[in-house]
């Protein structure tokens, strides 16, 4: 249950990267519950017509790639067409695996550094100027609990949420002056999501890595949503270029997404 009143977004507009699924989809399905519209965007046809059947009528979708500032552009249009202005932008859009930095593929490493740190840049500069001409706006970066630390096997991912992190806080400290705020959510595993199936498997979390879990289990997707609608609410109106955990308590204890690599066999 919200402890948000319902019309907590009345007349607000958001666009969610990402939003068909995961962290994405509940973030939209807040907004849309507390009053809000919101367009959410994917590359997945199917996985976006099930997206906006569940969310309402307060919803539209539209496919589009975040890699592509063409594509960021045309999406950003039909959105101010149907709803006339920008009041947040989520950039939740992800790609993550388990890999071995040495055995990791130059290709491998850009396919998830476009899509998290170019996408990013390329969605938050594109909402400057409606953000802008409307006097500011919110933008919420959907980081990790690795992002300033370290994550084993995932190097790719830790190094573009680093450099969203960083872009986060550019974002506050040169925008700010226009009412456009940004921070960042850093999750920790979130039960359901097709991250922690790829990088933890189905099931139960392995006891090793629950072992680092000051609070011992994963989060719902409905606790990073409340916490995205307080960022999106007046009353966080002063927080601005921070980062904000929402991982248990993972970050301080945990040596990334595995338990301690064996050392290497000896010579």
């Amino acid at each position: 249950m919200s402890c948000f009143r319902s019309d907590l977004l009345s007349g607000h507009a958001s666009i969610v990267t990402g939003g068909t699924s995961g962290i994405g989809f509940e973030i939209a399905k807040a907004i849309v519950e507390h009053g809000g519209n919101v367009t959410v965007t994917g590359r997945d046809a199917e996985k976006m017509q099930i997206a906006v059947d569940a969310l309402g009528k307060n919803a539209r979708g539209d496919i589009g790639d975040v890699r592509d500032a063409d594509s960021v552009a045309s999406n950003l249009t039909r959105h101010l067409e149907v709803f006339g202005r920008l009041d947040s932008l989520v950039n939740n859009a992800a790609g993550n695996f388990l890999c071995p930095l040495e055995k990791m593929t130059e290709n491998a490493f850009r396919a998830v550094n476009d899509i998290v740190s170019l996408g990013t840049f390329l969605w938050s500069k594109a909402a400057f100027d409606p953000m802008k001409q409307q006097g500011g706006g919110r933008i919420i970066n959907i980081g990790t609990h690795y992002v300033d630390g370290h994550g084993a096997m995932v190097a790719h991912s830790g190094a573009a949420k680093a450099a969203v992190f960083n872009l986060t806080k550019s974002i506050a400290v040169e925008w700010g002056r226009y009412g456009i705020r940004a921070n960042m959510i850093a999750p920790g595993p979130v039960e359901g999501t097709e991250g922690v199936r790829r990088l933890l498997g189905a099931g139960e979390l392995p006891p090793a890595f629950r072992a680092f879990m000051p609070v011992g289990r994963m989060a719902s997707g409905e606790e990073i949503a409340g916490l995205a609608l307080y960022l999106l609410a007046p009353i966080s109106d002063y927080i601005n270029g921070t980062i904000i955990y929402a991982d248990g308590g993972l970050h301080l204890n945990s040596p990334g997404l595995m338990p301690p690599l064996p050392l290497p066999p000896s010579a």
